[in-house]
């Protein structure tokens, strides 16, 4: 590790000794308001969504957002308060703009223009066109704009996907990971054997989705199958098979680095800024043994992924590059209830978005949701963890722990003092454990401080790269690092994992160094002034 003096005057050169002290002070002091906020925003968010809810019938109750073509700047093109709102953001303010309006308060967004900037790679290698937009007749009285909106319109509802890529780029004989739903009875994937146990095992007990390994070119042939039979007859009850959770951008890599010595594999993709500075993926394909969450989803018409809430109380995303999907967001309340107390509520609690071939949805954290593949659809999604629902990870893993600990003391075959058992336990229900988030956010604020000593001296560049925004994210993760070292088992799960009580202690020790460099952000709120008086 590289080892910094929590007095090095360089570490933190325009926020401390540089000028403009007053003008730093200000900054510094408001980032640390507002990472004391972040419950409050979202308590703000909910209400107004179950505001809307309430007063909008005829349209959604949440934000629609439009990327300009360079995916430099954002406006909101539909919102229900009022109809159309343009709010045009410079290129330096759209990333923190997003983050304050959606991100921090913890509600969800339709995001437009994705296919025209960060995804038209894949916009446009993972899609055919079945008809060309001026195949379409129009009624011959349509004016300039009319025909451009049917043309776009026509454009993205009548894309397929382009099997011939998959076929070429990952191989027709390649083994996918197909999720077989047990809930239902007729099995398109045992040639149309009935499954007797009706979704049920051996013992009677509910059968967990299945995953079976399938050659893809058996799968684009089933999964084109399995949308007829369900337009056709929807309520059919067969098993409707699911690619998804599928890391198709690993295998690709991993592919290309078995025949070549540099890695040459194309960026299908870019994330936008405003959807960046994802802790969670970062760390994990940065320090740890495979595994991230980023993901392709592709499935038939009638597959659907059931109600729940994303792992570790991640934020996440989700691209549709080919196909049509219905979500269903059920509103949380402040006090955090569940769905069914909430539904004796005489007030609507849930409502539904339809997300089209182009189309983005941000999904907030611990929000329940259920979506259904209206059509055949080829989605990118990702899951991420950031500075605003850091501390909702945290309390998902105290849940994890002590289900855990109900588990250890059902079965009476593990110790007291075995955590090296514990955090695997951990790491294997939801993938992450307290050693990894430990070190994923002490890692995280080391960098943004490194990014704010960078360009701390130049104000436009403090701006360009939300310098405010980096402040913020500092504390949030200074606020939850201190819960954690708080902890009373924290070096002996840093140990276990470690294999090492030195290591532990230095990690530890590292961890308290990095919380000190926090503190001396902190003093500027109160000790430094332009004569470098103390206030």
């Amino acid at each position: 590790r590289h080892k910094v003096a929590v007095d090095d005057s360089d570490f933190l050169p325009g926020i401390v000794r540089d000028g403009n002290k007053g003008n730093h002070r200000k900054l510094i002091h408001s980032a640390w308001i507002a990472s004391q906020k972040y419950q409050e925003e979202r308590d703000v968010g909910m209400q107004d969504v179950r505001k809307r809810l309430r007063t909008c019938h005829d349209c959604l109750p949440i934000d629609t957002i439009h990327v300009d073509e360079d995916g430099s700047s954002w406006n909101v093109v539909t919102s229900p308060v009022t109809e159309p709102v343009h709010r045009t953001h410079p290129e330096w303010n759209a990333s923190h703009q997003f983050k304050t309006d959606y991100i921090a308060r913890n509600i969800p967004c339709v995001i437009r223009g994705l296919d025209k900037s960060h995804f038209a790679n894949i916009s446009t290698q993972w899609r055919t066109k079945v008809r060309h937009p001026d195949d379409v007749k129009s009624d011959g009285n349509e004016s300039q704009c009319q025909r451009q909106e049917r043309m776009n319109h026509v454009d993205s509802e009548n894309c397929v996907i382009n099997t011939d890529w998959f076929r070429c780029a990952v191989g027709s004989d390649t083994l996918v990971p197909v999720r077989i739903d047990n809930a239902s009875t007729h099995d398109i994937f045992s040639n149309g054997a009935n499954n007797e146990h009706g979704g049920l095992d051996e013992d009677g007990r509910a059968q967990e989705c299945e995953t079976r390994q399938i050659k893809l070119d058996d799968w684009i042939r089933q999964c084109k199958q399995q949308s007829q039979m369900y337009i056709d007859e929807p309520t059919n009850g067969m098993q409707i098979g699911y690619l998804k959770d599928w890391h198709l951008v690993q295998y690709l890599m991993d592919k290309q680095n078995v025949h070549s010595t540099q890695n040459t594999v194309p960026s299908l993709y870019q994330v936008p800024n405003f959807l960046e500075r994802d802790v969670l993926n970062r760390f994990l394909t940065r320090y740890c043994d495979g595994g991230d969450y980023k993901f392709t989803y592709w499935g038939p018409a009638g597959s659907q992924t059931r109600l729940h809430s994303d792992v570790l109380h991640s934020f996440s995303w989700s691209y549709n590059v080919v196909g049509k999907k219905k979500w269903v967001f059920h509103v949380p309340t402040c006090h955090e209830r569940e769905i069914n107390d909430a539904a004796n509520d005489n007030e609507k609690s849930c409502f539904e978005v339809i997300q089209n071939t182009g189309e983005a949805i941000f999904v907030p954290s611990t929000w329940k949701h259920e979506v259904i593949n209206l059509a055949e659809t080829l989605s990118i999604n990702h899951n991420w963890i950031t500075s605003a629902n850091i501390d909702q990870t945290w309390d998902c893993l105290q849940v994890e722990i002590s289900a855990i600990e109900e588990e250890i003391e059902a079965w009476g075959v593990i110790s007291n003092d075995d955590f090296e058992a514990r955090e695997n336990m951990l790491r294997g229900c939801i993938g992450l454990n307290v050693t990894m988030f430990t070190l994923m956010t002490a890692l995280e604020i080391v960098e943004l401080m490194q990014t704010i000593a960078d360009v701390a001296v130049d104000e436009h560049e403090f701006d360009r790269l939300d310098g405010t925004g980096r402040l913020i994210e500092i504390f949030h993760f200074e606020n939850i690092l201190r819960v954690v070292m708080r902890q009373p088992d924290i070096i002996q799960r840093l140990e276990a994992i470690l294999d090492s009580q030195l290591y532990a202690l230095e990690v530890g020790g590292f961890v308290k160094e990095v919380m000190e460099y926090t503190s001396i952000l902190k003093q500027c709120l109160f000790h430094f002034d332009d004569n470098h008086c103390h206030q």
